[in-house]
């Protein structure tokens, strides 16, 4: 799988995005969800496969989710250890956290680890940051959810301490190998809570970092469209607090998309995958009587030809002043071959139809 081909239809149909150093409108990334049932050795091995498809294809960067102990069903609890691993098999793809839950590890440690696999991987490191989204975490590793953002904000702070270089005690010894690469490189995912979203968002641009945004899903209450203006109000904030005159605000918001010719087809290799995800679900939302289709609409997953998810995309508010679109094939994480088909068709039919192309591969001198 190598190369892109040409807009399929009669071309671009809308193209999304606020632009890019490169004169591209987006990067597109896709966003790694290991839930099957496969051992841990499979597991692992198949995220190599996907991340080496992905830079064939032209994908600008790939991003892991980070699980403790299985929450979600996802396998991957050491995300930059992951990483290393696949920075060994690929050389352009940017490798990113989706996100690396930072409160609960020690920043330090975190920075080192980081700043070794920006070394590994050639500067390739997209270092996200959050909370997560699972407080059985927060009580395994000894952390108060009574005080989440205090230690949400003094993780990020002092990371960012440690990346910048500065004295890390008495005798003034300074983070090994130096972090400033990863520094620049850092995304924090703000909350969902839209009474904390606008200042959370005002602290990543202030701080210099990128904004990340999750799907505009419905499992809070409201409609899509509603969820979607939401976002966009706080990328909005996000863009008027910046004010770094080195770095450049980046935003990048997830879309779970599953582009297929035929969506009743679609819809039926996609509900094994929704039962497994109601069947794993302890909280009772959604309920295991929900129908696929009503869980899909929730779930804001956009099911169908490529040429109807583009119009759907390009009517999202919240993907206007983007720079990076992060897509996932979710709900119901598909087998191998199925997720190397969803990563060509949303690589050589629904991506170029929203304005993007692959990055212009270097010519050798």
């Amino acid at each position: 799988m190598t190369g892109v081909a040409a807009p399929i239809g009669a071309g671009v149909a809308a193209p999304i995005g606020a632009g890019i150093e490169d004169g591209r409108p987006f990067r597109l990334n896709f966003l790694l969800h290991l839930d099957r049932d496969l051992s841990p050795a499979e597991a692992y091995r198949e995220a190599i496969e996907l991340f080496v498809a992905v830079e064939e294809l032209g994908y600008d960067s790939g991003w892991v989710i980070q699980r403790h102990f299985r929450q979600g069903n996802e396998h991957i609890s050491a995300p930059l250890v992951t990483l290393a691993a696949i920075a060994q098999h690929t050389s352009r793809i940017r490798l990113g956290t989706g996100v690396l839950v930072l409160p609960l590890e020690d920043p330090l440690k975190v920075a080192e680890d980081a700043a070794t696999l920006d070394v590994i991987s050639n500067g390739r490191l997209e270092l996200g940051l959050g909370s997560g989204p699972f407080p059985g975490a927060w009580e395994a590793f000894g952390r108060d959810l009574a005080g989440k953002q205090r230690l949400v904000d003094e993780s990020i702070d002092r990371l960012h301490s440690v990346l910048e270089g500065k004295s890390l005690n008495s005798i003034g010894e300074v983070l090994y190998p130096p972090g400033q690469g990863v520094r620049d490189r850092l995304w924090q995912a703000t909350t969902s809570d839209p009474e904390r979203a606008h200042a959370a968002a005002e602290a990543a641009a202030r701080a210099g970092d990128g904004l990340q945004l999750s799907r505009a899903n419905t499992w809070r209450g409201g409609s899509s469209r509603e969820a979607q203006e939401r976002q966009a109000t706080w990328i909005e904030t996000y863009r008027a607090a910046w004010n770094d005159r080195v770095r450049s605000p980046r935003v990048q918001v997830s879309r779970a998309v599953y582009p297929h010719p035929d969506r009743a087809a679609a819809v039926r290799l996609v509900a094994p995958g929704v039962r497994r995800w109601q069947s794993w679900n302890t909280s009772g939302e959604p309920t295991r009587s929900q129908s696929v289709e009503d869980y899909l609409a929730a779930d804001r997953a956009l099911i169908g030809p490529s040429e109807t998810l583009a119009t759907e995309l390009a009517a999202d508010p919240a993907l206007r002043d983007i720079t990076d679109l992060l897509v996932s094939f979710v709900p119901g994480v598909p087998d191998r071959d199925e997720h190397l088909r969803l990563l060509e068709t949303s690589a050589r039919e629904l991506a170029p139809l929203l304005g993007w192309r692959p990055a212009a591969v270097p010519v050798p001198s």
